[in-house]
């Protein structure tokens, strides 16, 4: 422990692997938490924020801290394990604090956790700035009571003390010091690979059983003021590297009528300096007209709304019974009045949901109109309801494990991953079921949302024939390239998958598993894109069985047209990039307007007698894909080197660009 007049010197850290690089966000969390203490014993302390696991690693061994905090979360558990296990070895007399929702928060819960890791003196379940400034101030006053400060949770003689902050009882009002404005994230914010978030009010409203952002402790929406927002977001332009991404964290941006004027300051700044080119938000549930001016503002060229399902049952299982899917159908509307695109989140395996409910659910995703469909598994999150034993035991949840992409390394001489817990199986879908999808989720990522057959697609729906019909009708095609993909698709997708997490770790902690985990383990969306690019027979293949299916509908319902299907074909041949490694190029097509209206999904092109397109790979595409395909002048269009362009953005040319040309 720090001598009477020295600085207590504390390590505030948010954990991520760096074995690969995936997406960094800076360390707001933990540093709201440095910036709260640094103002509270100006002078007293000596803070030093850490991301990187080996960075930290040097640091214990070189000048160990008097308190060690760890934020702690799915994609960092087991790392923050193995830290605080080094840092008691090399430290005995440290004091280590974890926070963050990745625990279940009952008595029970809390209690098993730090019985299980010895390590640990302090857990803080919810908002950490509070907590952790106390136990600062007791180590500061020499203070050596057992009993933990309010919010923070400790084993004292067996039994579990806590005392926990009533947050929904606080003011609306959050009054805490800005991490960004105290400095202490200047270094991470001239991190070129440190994508900056911010963040403007916290709590949500909504119970979703299996998230854990409304959870009944932080369900009151309270907010930052808005001056410091503002200070917060010109400093952010002006310390960092120029990221082309942000990210509001908010759980539903566009919920208070100033999220507005938020959105007017950031399009101030990209106007000003060309940057942020992407904003993440997570969308409000009930306020579709505001999320629409926000999006407009911005500039991004589309919305979002998570349904997650369409069955009323289902939602009312979810804790989301309160979103009408009606209502969400006038939202879509309002998002397509001002011809902005909507995507959305679909997930498999929720509570009292069946092969049946999640493929009408699909279904109904197209007929509301969404241009984007995105199914996910349930990842279980311990804090969530549907993580409890309750829930597991009332809808018959059976889990595997699997690794974390990204999520592994080798710190402190061991091997570390990641274990992700997803749901497998219910009382009302048998795994083979919920399996059995990840052809059609597949079909509906690469030909739907990557646009490789959208015009297709688009033109069947002209007819009321639904995409998520005829790709299920595809998923099971007898052709022996689409079968021999299919089946090999199935077997990858459940060979992935461990009984327990000691399984998994016991596999891939062997050296020979571990190097293949690391080189080898890949998503397996990007992975088949990747096969299927190298095989262009396959692509034909696909297209040809799509076109077939919608061919024979049409012309059982007498309204097949040979000349039309022809020039649809020949509108998405043109379109699908067939060498990533092509030419800059430009070329004009022309085609009816009523073929036009459907693809571009333009109504004003139908009254059009022709309409000229413009398909072209533009300057930006080229340098892109020679960057990650042909390093250093080397061709490499491996699949493992193919795999990992789409994952850092190559989908984008999975198309050429096409628009209408103005006359």
């Amino acid at each position: 422990m720090c001598g009477r007049h020295a600085k207590l010197k504390i390590y505030l850290c948010d954990l991520v692997y760096d074995t690969i690089m995936t997406n960094y966000v800076v360390p707001l969390n933990v540093a709201y938490i440095g910036a709260c203490v640094k103002e509270k014993y100006p002078g007293q302390t000596d803070i030093k924020i850490f991301k990187y696991p080996k960075q930290l690693e040097e640091a214990l061994r070189n000048s160990p801290p008097d308190i060690l905090g760890l934020s702690h979360y799915s994609w960092n558990a087991r790392l923050d394990v193995l830290f605080l296990k080094m840092a008691k070895r090399l430290s005995p007399d440290m004091v280590t604090v974890m926070g963050g929702p990745h625990i279940r928060t009952d008595a029970d819960g809390i209690k098993s956790y730090l019985t299980t890791n010895p390590d640990l003196d302090y857990y803080i379940p919810y908002e950490g700035e509070e907590p952790f400034s106390e136990i600062v101030g007791e180590i500061l006053g020499g203070r050596t009571t057992e009993k933990p400060p309010r919010g923070c949770v400790r084993i004292v003689d067996g039994e579990l003390v806590f005392e926990p902050v009533l947050f929904n009882k606080k003011s609306k009002i959050i009054d805490l010091p800005s991490p960004y404005l105290s400095g202490l994230l200047d270094p991470f914010l001239a991190d070129s690979k440190m994508i900056p978030l911010l963040e403007t009010n916290r709590g949500c409203p909504f119970g979703c059983v299996y998230c854990t952002w409304g959870i009944a402790a932080l369900s009151k929406v309270r907010q930052r003021n808005i001056d410091v927002v503002y200070e917060e977001i010109d400093y952010v332009a002006e310390k960092s590297a120029g990221q082309v991404n942000w990210i509001f964290c908010d759980a539903n941006f566009g919920i208070l009528p100033r999220d507005l004027d938020i959105a007017r300051k950031i399009r101030k700044v990209i106007d000003k300096r060309g940057y942020p080119v992407n904003v993440t938000l997570w969308h409000s549930k009930n306020t579709s007209k505001r999320n629409v001016e926000i999006v407009k503002v911005i500039g991004a060229k589309a919305g979002s709304i998570a349904i997650q399902s369409t069955d009323p049952v289902v939602l009312e299982n979810c804790g989301r019974g309160n979103i009408k899917i009606d209502e969400l159908r006038k939202h879509i509307a309002y998002y397509k009045g001002n011809n902005l695109e909507v995507t959305t989140d679909i997930l498999i395996g929720l509570p009292g949901e069946d092969a049946e409910s999640h493929l009408r659910t699909l279904n109904e995703a197209f007929d509301i109109g969404f241009d984007q469909i995105y199914p996910y598994n349930i990842r279980m999150l311990p804090g969530s309801k549907y993580e409890t034993q309750e829930y597991r035991q009332k809808y018959g949840v059976k889990a595997k494990y699997r690794p974390i992409f990204g999520a592994y390394g080798t710190y402190d001489g061991e091997i570390v991953l990641e274990v992700e817990e997803s749901v497998r199986a219910t009382n009302s879908m048998m795994e083979e079921q919920l399996d059995g999808f990840k052809v059609l989720h597949w079909l509906i990522y690469f030909c739907w949302n990557a646009g490789v057959f959208k015009p297709i697609l688009r033109y069947a729906q002209k007819y009321e024939l639904n995409p998520a019909t005829i790709l299920h009708t595809v998923s099971s095609s007898k052709n022996c390239l689409l079968r021999e993909l299919f089946n090999d698709m199935r077997s990858r997708s459940m060979s992935e998958w461990f009984q327990s997490p000691d399984e998994m770790l016991g596999f891939y902690q062997m050296k020979g598993n571990y190097e293949k985990l690391v080189n080898s383990f890949v998503k397996l969306n990007q992975l088949y894109i990747a096969i299927v690019y190298q095989e262009p027979e396959i692509v034909q293949n696909l297209q040809d069985a799509i076109t077939e299916v919608i061919g024979a509908e049409l012309k059982a319902k007498g309204l097949y047209d040979e000349a039309i299907m022809e020039l649809v074909v020949d509108f998405s041949s043109k379109l699908v990039c067939k060498d990533f490694l092509q030419k800059e190029f430009c070329l004009r097509s022309k085609y009816p307007g009523k073929l036009c209206s459907v693809v571009f999904n333009d109504a004003e092109l139908l009254n059009k007698e022709t309409v000229e397109a413009e398909f072209s790979f533009p300057k930006e595409f080229v340098t892109f894909c020679e960057f990650h395909l042909k390093p250093n002048g080397k061709k490499d269009i491996s699949l493992s080197n193919l795999t990992r362009f789409l994952e850092i953005g190559g989908m984008d040319m999975l198309t050429n660009r096409v628009q209408v040309v103005s006359n």
